[in-house]
């Protein structure tokens, strides 16, 4: 566990030495008639591999024997028996970036095709995954609320695998399993409004009539992916281009909000940041993992790291070692977590504070080169969490703490997949899925993305992003 997250002693002179192979510093900086730098900053920095390796531990035990598919929790060191979509997503996404575990992804999509359920009356699951049981053999519905946002991201990372195993039998399984699921994405769209919607239920109460009409209220990549491949051609949508339309108006000006405000610690700055449905992080970072790098448009790159900024200040502000993001509470998974002044209030009224979390920071790393600034930052902070006493177990990170530092001692896949994923490489196979098929590609969709506020673009805070506090002032009196 030590290797995971203790450090050297960077400071931004050092940083510069490994980042140049110290060539710029073959002469003192007073040698050259400049003042010496002060510290980046001067605290523990995580290694990327030691960290993802570490985390990856969450696997040696979350891993149900029967069906290959992977716990979605493991509370005070013991696996629940239950498997959610975004669980199942990361866990394919992982075994993607070893092109030798296909027999490992096939089993994985055997168990996505027996699980989906579809006019079963009175039940109807439209071919959608709710929450799975694990306790026996084939896994069954757990609940009967599911979410069409959870599937849209789990059908990204199958049509990862459809692209991986092109040709094969493994590659049809996936695609026959994206089939099955497209007319009941289509029937969902129709049903609200042109929008696709958040939440369904396969008993009595059928779709939510509320659509995801705000970029920032879900998994907005594997929405957009959705709704180019899978939305449209349909006996009930006919026209091909009906999701487009709907992504066009989901990034529509009155459907991005916009907020300014006040830095809490670093000075005069005024801070404009998209807001997303209840300011939670997840809902900005997590998409990252399905993206290219190089994939957004600079306006939402700007946007992103205003909120990223904006979510350090408040930590700074706030003295606690993370970022408000949903994440593990002592009642279940508190989604309703985030930073208030992030929270779009024309859709939701604010949001909690509650408890802090570093997944969404881990997904963050992909915005920035390997040797910038802005990376060393975020490895920093990452490694600030971890020296609060308990932040870890030998099956890696606990996936959140409170404002005072207790650690709710459970583990979620979803959150650990943002820690072992941030540097996957398999978004490029969604993308070359997508031209293959005839369909706009991920850059595409996102280079759409024009982020204004009264009509002016988003620019970025022209400032560092705030650094990580000392360990020693952690959770202290403000």
């Amino acid at each position: 566990m030590t290797d995971s997250h203790s450090a050297p002693r960077w400071t931004r002179r050092t940083f510069l030495h490994f980042t140049l192979g110290g060539a710029a510093l073959a002469a003192s900086c007073s040698d050259l008639g400049l003042e010496e730098e002060q510290p980046l900053f001067d605290g523990p920095l995580i290694s990327e591999q030691d960290f993802i390796a570490f985390n990856s531990k969450y696997y040696e035990t979350g891993i149900d024997s029967a069906t290959q598919l992977p716990y979605s929790q493991l509370r005070d060191g013991a696996a629940v028996q239950e498997t959610d979509p975004i669980a199942i997503a990361f866990r394919l996404q992982l075994l993607l970036e070893d092109g030798n575990r296909r027999s490992e992804v096939d089993a994985m999509l055997t168990q996505l095709l027996a699980a989906q359920i579809s006019d079963r009356p009175p039940r109807n699951f439209r071919n959608m995954l709710p929450p799975l049981k694990l306790s026996t053999d084939n896994p069954v519905p757990a609940r009967l609320a599911y979410s069409f946002v959870d599937n849209a991201v789990l059908s990204a990372r199958v049509a990862m695998a459809a692209q991986r195993f092109s040709g094969t039998a493994t590659g049809d399984k996936a695609l026959e399993y994206l089939d099955k699921q497209k007319l009941g994405y289509n029937q969902a769209l129709v049903q609200s409004s042109g929008f696709l919607p958040t939440f369904a239920h396969a008993g009595l109460f059928g779709v939510d009539p509320v659509g995801l009409d705000l970029i920032f209220g879900g998994y907005y990549a594997s929405v957009a992916f959705v709704l180019a491949y899978l939305i449209g051609g349909t006996q009930v949508l006919s026209d091909p281009e009906v999701g487009l339309t709907s992504w066009r108006a989901m990034i529509k000006a009155q459907n991005t909000y916009i907020g300014a405000h006040p830095a809490s610690t670093t000075g005069p700055h005024t801070i404009t940041c998209p807001l997303s449905r209840n300011g939670s992080a997840f809902q900005y970072f997590h998409s990252l993992l399905a993206l290219e790098s190089d994939a957004l448009s600079d306006s939402m790159r700007n946007g992103l790291y205003n909120v990223l900024y904006s979510y350090l200040d408040a930590a700074v502000f706030d003295r606690v070692p993370g970022i408000y993001s949903a994440g593990p509470h002592s009642g279940g998974f508190l989604l309703d977590n985030g930073l208030n002044r992030l929270a779009a209030r024309q859709r939701h009224q604010g949001s909690q504070e509650t408890i802090v979390t570093i997944d969404a920071l881990a997904a963050a790393l992909r915005m920035f080169p390997e040797d910038s600034d802005e990376r060393l930052i975020l490895r920093g902070w990452i490694a600030l969490y971890a020296t609060v006493e308990g932040a870890t177990n030998p099956q890696g990170y606990y996936g959140s703490m409170d404002r005072n530092g207790a650690v709710i001692p459970a583990m979620y896949a979803r959150q650990n997949g943002a820690m072992v994923l941030f540097n996957s490489t398999t978004p490029r196979l969604l993308n070359t899925f997508l031209v293959s098929n005839g369909r706009p590609s991920m850059r595409e969709l996102f280079s759409q993305v024009n982020l204004t506020r009264e009509g002016d673009p988003l620019l970025r805070v022209d400032d560092t992003l705030p650094l990580p506090i000392r360990p020693e002032r952690l959770f202290t009196t403000r």
